[in-house]
């Protein structure tokens, strides 16, 4: 047991660290708002206002670990810091903004882990870990999970034996169509799904197998389950005639289905239970209690301080110097290509089609035709001279399309003389589109988001570049496919190919 002198020591050791968080909150300010933001907006991440407070109340349940656990400033953190720092300087150079939020959560532990050392931070490691979901990202799982719930409502349809057509996300039968859209990828009930299991496993298992398997069951389990629920609003749609299930109230049937199937899945987990019966299993007490290990150095403690303090500033500081270095080039190079071969330039005829590039520097969209056949080509090109945050060139608002207008049947990337261009197969009422494009940064065509990020950072770190292009050509067709890439192909080799 610690006397009240130590105590007193360690309460007041507490004091380094409340500063350094001040310092990480005020440092890096614009980007937990930016979190904070999408919870707000977004019902898929409105859960994040209260990761915080449960992390800070599981934290505050080990309080008295504090005292106990022996503490020393550690070196490794400080360095595992200093790269989480670098990884941010990084991100927001190129304005990804999650992973700017996930190196923000991450120097929490490390902040902690630099001052105390990795005992302190192993008996708070899962709320640390908690933290983590406070990020808002999953977003990219949709078109994915999109797919996996046409496919269990195509399934249980079969299986029902009620005639059924589908093409990507379209699936008909006789009493109507339906389409498999965003909201109904089951992304919400995944991400609260798997906040709630993995709270749950930590409370009610102590077993890190248990935990396991509880977790993938709060991972696979509303996959499945959002598929069920597809199938069986198109189910009761078809057996009402329509009259049911396919205004608002399918949410609302599909919330109780989500909420019926939580409980379910809990109810069963609450029957392996083995928290109670090793509460403290996780905690492992020092051999050692003498003031020095418990306490460490105060004389290190404020050096570590005075390092992190330096550290944490010198990510927002550099940035800063970076944007100030960064020219604006008002000179645009971007021109409409010159007709070649057979194509020729035609009067823009308000085809439906068009990419939405948000706060784009300079965009072009004019049509071709082919005066052999009259085949047509839309082309669309846009230029970003200077990126900063909300003006980016890979963004998750710019889309290769109207999403209110278009449904994708298909995305795929297609080789074109050894050059990748990312290809859409498109749905409306106004026809079928294929539509091939592409990116540029330093001269480099580029079709993987994460390549473009890292070449647009290489460009900006060396002030060689701060800009890209993004370039789409689209063709209509009636039947195939693969009529409108033989058309594509055909305006691509003549006016994007080298010579």
């Amino acid at each position: 047991m610690l006397n009240i002198n130590e105590k007193l020591k360690a309460y007041q050791s507490l004091h380094f660290l409340i500063a350094a968080l001040i310092l990480w909150a005020l440092t890096y300010a614009q980007t937990l708002y930016s979190m904070v933001e999408i919870w707000w907006r977004s019902e898929t991440f409105a859960h994040g206002f209260l990761i915080f407070p449960i992390s800070l109340y599981l934290i505050y349940q080990k309080r008295d670990l504090f005292n106990s656990t022996q503490k020393q400033p550690s070196f490794i953190f400080l360095v595992l810091l200093i790269f989480t720092v670098l990884i941010w300087v990084v991100a927001n150079a190129v304005d990804v903004i999650v992973i700017q939020q996930l190196m923000v959560i991450f120097m929490l532990p490390f902040i902690v882990g630099t001052l105390y050392g990795w005992q302190l931070v192993r008996q708070y490691l899962f709320p640390f870990f908690y933290l983590l979901f406070a990020v808002p990202i999953g977003e990219f799982l949709i078109p994915k999970l999109q797919q996996i719930t046409a496919a269990i409502t195509v399934f249980g349809l079969e299986v029902s034996q009620i005639p059924v057509y589908s093409e990507g996300m379209f699936i008909s039968i006789p009493s109507g169509d339906f389409e498999v859209a965003i909201a109904c990828s089951g992304i919400r009930y995944l991400i609260a799904s798997l906040a709630l299991g993995t709270l749950y496993a930590y409370l009610m298992y102590s077993s890190y197998i248990k935990r396991g398997v509880f977790i993938l069951a709060s991972l696979f389990v509303p996959i499945v389950a959002n598929g069920i629920r597809a199938y069986g609003i198109v189910l009761i749609a078809h057996l009402s005639d329509m009259k049911y299930a396919t205004g608002v109230d399918h949410l609302i049937y599909g919330w109780l289905f989500f909420g019926f199937v939580i409980f379910i899945l809990f109810y069963i987990g609450s029957f392996w239970e083995d928290k109670a019966d090793d509460e403290n299993a996780e905690i492992e007490q020092p051999e050692s209690e003498t003031p020095g290990s418990l306490l460490g150095s105060g004389k290190a403690q404020k050096s570590f301080l005075a390092g992190l303090t330096l550290i944490m500033l010198a990510g927002p500081i550099y940035s800063m110097w970076l944007l100030s270095q960064q020219q604006l080039n008002n000179n645009s190079l971007l021109t409409v290509p010159d007709v070649a071969g057979n194509w020729i330039l035609s009067e823009r005829a308000g085809n439906q089609w068009s990419p939405i590039f948000i706060n784009a520097d300079k965009e072009i969209r004019v049509d071709y035709v082919n005066s052999n056949n009259d085949k047509k080509v839309y082309f669309y090109k846009n230029e970003y001279l200077f990126e900063t945050q909300g003006k980016e060139l890979v963004n998750s608002m710019n889309h290769f399309y109207n999403h209110n207008r278009w449904i994708v049947i298909k995305k795929s990337i297609q080789s074109i003389n050894s050059n990748q261009v990312i290809e859409y197969d498109l749905r409306s009422n106004q026809g079928k589109l294929v539509v091939w494009g592409w990116y540029e940064v330093l001269g480099v065509k580029l079709t993987h988001p994460i390549m473009i990020k890292i070449v647009q950072a290489w460009g900006k770190i060396s002030s060689k570049d701060a800009g890209g292009h993004f370039t789409a050509i689209a063709s209509p067709y009636f039947e195939n496919v693969s009529d409108g890439r033989t058309h594509l192909n055909a305006f691509y080799k003549q006016h994007f190919l080298e010579k």
